[in-house]
């Protein structure tokens, strides 16, 4: 027999994080339920209403594609010309950035879609602009503003004493921007552009004002041909619940980058 004693270690109970965790979880169970209660023929209505919906969101999302690549065609531009050694060019384009973020975006949206024309022509041959497009144009403008601010900050971030060792090398300033800093500032701009991403795909419901058929307007003719007053709060919070499914995941991985590249600084 062996004489080792064994040590029986006592049990652990959970903590408080553990209870406030199967806390939140229960009364989430409990609205959830009460709400399926409550609402059970709206629900169900949307429930059926749901792959249209989701076809317009799809366009929601092809707009917030097509914003953020203007805003950031725009943005970069002028926050390397804001960090420009001629002083009257970085003049005009911080004049520039603060206009454009101080702009209201609906505004800046009726702006490009009355006057932007229908159709351009394009190496000889007429190209029609749809009011998608339009309004995913007129709210990448002001967004442009945003990206400027973090290209800017980006590029400030890099020590002064890359700059003095790539022109050491013979590189002149361009080079250097494309060569040495703005991959190096990449890191550092990457989650405020997914943040930025985020809010530009928030506001492409802006387009609902303006006739496009996204998830908004969609909802608004769906809700125009019922006669259930019951069904304006659900159909309004299943915008909501679409969108933060699709965003929630967005600003969380943001913010991971955020983080885990900071402890690394």
């Amino acid at each position: 027999m062996s004489n080792q004693l064994t040590v029986v270690k006592p049990r652990s109970w959970p903590g408080a994080a553990f209870w406030w965790r199967v806390l939140r979880w229960s009364a989430l169970l409990a609205v959830l339920g009460w709400v399926h209660v409550q609402y059970r023929e709206p629900i169900a209505i949307l429930a059926g209403w749901t792959p249209g919906l989701l076809a317009s969101f799809l366009l929601n999302i092809v707009m917030g594609l097509v914003a953020i690549a203007v805003a950031t065609a725009l943005g970069m531009a002028l926050g390397i010309v804001q960090c420009s050694p001629h002083r009257r060019r970085a003049t005009v384009a911080r004049q520039l950035t603060l206009l454009l973020r101080n702009a209201p975006w609906l505004v800046a949206v009726f702006y490009v879609m009355y006057l932007v024309p229908y159709e351009v022509r394009l190496f000889g041959q007429y190209v029609f602009l749809v009011d998608w497009l339009k309004a995913a144009i007129g709210i990448g403008v002001p967004a442009a503003g945003y990206m400027s601010e973090i290209v800017r900050g980006g590029i400030r971030s890099i020590p002064l004493q890359q700059w003095e060792a790539a022109n050491a090398l013979g590189l002149d300033r361009r080079q250097i921007l494309r060569r040495v800093v703005l991959p190096q500032a990449l890191r550092s701009m990457t989650p405020p552009w997914m943040s930025l991403y985020c809010i530009v795909t928030l506001s492409t419901s802006l387009g609902n004002i303006l006739g496009v058929e996204e998830l908004m307007t969609s909802i608004s003719l769906r809700l125009a041909g019922e006669t259930r007053p019951d069904l304006l709060l659900p159909a309004h919070a299943y915008t909501f619940i679409v969108f933060f499914v699709y965003i929630y995941p967005i600003s969380r991985v943001s913010r991971r980058l955020e983080k885990k590249w900071s402890l690394k600084e």
